[in-house]
């Protein structure tokens, strides 16, 4: 009982933000796709209806829900996971030279944060530009109104996704009733659109509408749009809630909706071009309130993408290819509940200035659509490469499958090209921007652990010169701090250290703190403790995710298992920042290295997540010369 009602919850959540973008689609992808409709027939609703039906039936349930979502990284979905299971063992920070297919999905992961800072503001712009349709004269208040909503929006993305998904997902779930009754009246008074059910009526109009079938696919593919913001979302709440909400909830809802907007062109051909969506409802009072929940309903859409930026950036940063940024899990039952205070107000500042620069939600359409198809045809690419290198099928049947989902996506991606020139410039922009950033900090990453691992670094070099003398030796205890369990890290920044000082303390702790994919680990699993000479130790404290890794604690806990007493306020903890300065090689130019020493400052400082007193660090810079 209790297990089906979580459930029961999480499939609510999951209508709350992950299905937001698909399931507010009807707002304009209906309208904007008959616009560019090649016939102007009454054949013309049915072809339309027909053709973004099969897109969400062939796209969203066969493709993503029943095929790419199974392909997911310790519960974790999106594009990244997929990178993280293609580098399998080898991440790809390991690597100084990243091979075309991380290079791919590298861009195709930027092109979602260029999507997500356009499907706020279009999403909540469209359903305000509703209130010209209930009074005219309200048009000057759509644009204020507009940004209070996103400021809004974003102001509380800080209470995490699960309880705004417990809190939108009944909006929604009336949302998506309010969809499928209103469509259903509609089919009632014209059932003769049921016959866009057949495939036959898409091929039809696909097949005769020569070159204006560009532009229809352009507007068809605005149905299918937050798709990838669906696969991103799964570590919030599931592969299992969000299969069960698609099938049993928003697919029904949106199928009917999409036959109701094609039953009302039919019978009101001449209103058809314009307002369609709201004319589902009688003028008056019920417009109004049509208007209202559409705008909730369009905040609530945003939060798909805006959630799945941060799932992105969380994965971008434990795969090496983002700095450290300060990430908050707001959930111990699911891993991907995140909230990235920095990654929120960037986005929120690019949404402002989108709607403030386009001014409505027509022109926005013209940006909207390329960063979603040119994602999904990089994700069909990359998910025939994990049917066959990581779930080692015959490679005629990664083949196959990439074939066939590249049949379908290639069109809307080819269609999309078209709005480069009209707005579709600007996410292709910011995933340029992106992915020079991850480039940078890889390459930069990577330079400097060639140059650690190159160092003498050894345990028994350390206990060697440690034993000689040549280093004086002071009173109390030195920690040095890494993220990584292998203690040649460590060392390297040791020596690195007694270089520069020219001392140590008598009591030498080479302490790492590692993360792991679990909410809680209890400390006696916890801590492992290994001494590695005289005066000198190597501490492992591994830590879940929805733990705090408080390193005086550890270093208290820890000396129990040591047989020496440490006084913690005496020990100084040595945290380097890592530089690359003076480098004459060819793998990174001026321009990269002063960007990455950018990067490198303004990263989040460890001692924030480490509760090290400030009068008990040094900080130096790890500088690469080469």
């Amino acid at each position: 009982m209790k297990s089906s009602v979580l459930r029961s919850s999480l499939v609510i959540s999951a209508l709350g933000v992950v299905f937001g973008d698909i399931g507010t689609s009807p707002l304009y992808a209906f309208q904007a796709a008959l616009n560019a409709s090649p016939e102007t027939s009454r054949d013309a609703p049915l072809g339309v209806a027909s053709l973004i039906i099969w897109s969400l039936l062939a796209i969203v349930t066969c493709k993503y829900v029943l095929l790419v979502m199974r392909a997911d990284y310790e519960g974790e979905g999106g594009i990244f996971a997929l990178l993280a299971l293609l580098g399998g063992k080898d991440p790809p920070s390991r690597r100084l030279r990243l091979p075309f297919f991380m290079l791919l999905i590298m861009f195709g992961a930027a092109l979602v944060y260029g999507d997500g800072c356009i499907t706020p503001a279009i999403s909540v712009l469209s359903a305000v530009e509703g209130l010209k349709d209930f009074a005219p004269q309200l048009i000057a208040f759509v644009l204020p109104i507009t940004l209070a909503i996103l400021l809004a929006l974003f102001a509380v993305q800080r209470f995490g996704t699960g309880p705004l998904g417990a809190l939108f997902g009944g909006i929604m779930l009336f949302w998506f009733v309010t969809l499928g009754l209103g469509g259903l009246v509609q089919i009632l008074q014209a059932p003769e659109v049921l016959a866009a059910l057949n495939p036959m009526h898409a091929l039809g109009m696909v097949a005769h509408g020569g070159l204006q079938t560009a532009f229809l696919l352009g507007g068809v593919v605005l149905a299918v749009t937050g798709v990838e913001a669906l696969y991103a979302d799964m570590g919030h709440f599931g592969r299992p809630a969000i299969s069960r909400a698609w099938h049993c909830i928003v697919l029904p809802a949106l199928i009917l909706n999409y036959l109701g907007l094609a039953a009302i062109a039919i019978r009101h051909p001449g209103a058809s071009r314009e307002g369609i969506f709201f004319q589902m409802v009688p003028p008056g009072i019920p417009t109004l309130l049509l208007v209202l929940l559409a705008t909730l309903a369009t905040i609530i859409a945003s939060q798909a993408l805006i959630s799945g930026v941060f799932s992105l950036t969380a994965q971008a940063r434990d795969l090496g290819l983002l700095p450290r940024f300060l990430v908050c899990h707001t959930s111990s039952a699911q891993r991907g509940q995140v909230y990235l205070p920095v990654i929120n107000w960037y986005l929120a500042a690019a949404c402002l200035l989108l709607v403030i620069s386009f001014r409505s939600s027509g022109n926005l359409a013209a940006a909207y659509g390329l960063a979603v198809t040119a994602t999904m045809v990089i994700t069909s690419i990359s998910f025939g490469l994990v049917v066959v290198w990581v779930w080692r099928q015959p490679p005629w049947i990664g083949a196959g499958l990439t074939a066939i989902l590249l049949c379908l996506e290639l069109p809307f991606f080819l269609s999309s090209l078209l709005k480069f020139p009209n707005g579709g410039w600007f996410p292709i922009a910011i995933a340029s921007i992106l992915m020079a950033l991850m480039l940078t900090w890889h390459k930069g990453r990577a330079l400097i652990r060639a140059q650690m691992l190159s160092s003498p670094c050894s345990t028994q070099t350390l206990e060697a010169e440690l034993s000689s003398g040549r280093i004086a030796r002071v009173p109390g205890t030195c920690v040095i701090v890494t993220s990584n369990p292998e203690p040649r890290y460590a060392i390297a920044r040791c020596f690195e250290w007694m270089r520069r000082s020219g001392c140590l303390r008598e009591k030498l702790v080479l302490l790492s703190l590692v993360g792991t994919a679990e909410s809680r680990i209890n400390m006696e699993e916890r801590l492992k403790v290994t001494p590695l000479g005289r005066s000198l130790w190597h501490i492992i404290a591994y830590h879940g995710y929805m733990q705090v890794s408080n390193a005086p604690e550890i270093l208290i806990e820890a000396s129990k298992r040591m047989g020496c007493a440490i006084e913690t306020n005496d020990a100084f903890f040595v945290l380097p920042r890592e530089m690359v300065v003076e480098y004459v090689g060819t793998e990174m130019p001026v321009w990269q290295r002063k960007l990455f020493g950018v990067l490198s400052r303004n990263m989040s400082y460890a001692p924030d997540y480490f509760f090290i007193p400030c009068t008990q660090i040094i900080s130096f810079n790890w500088m690469l010369k080469a």
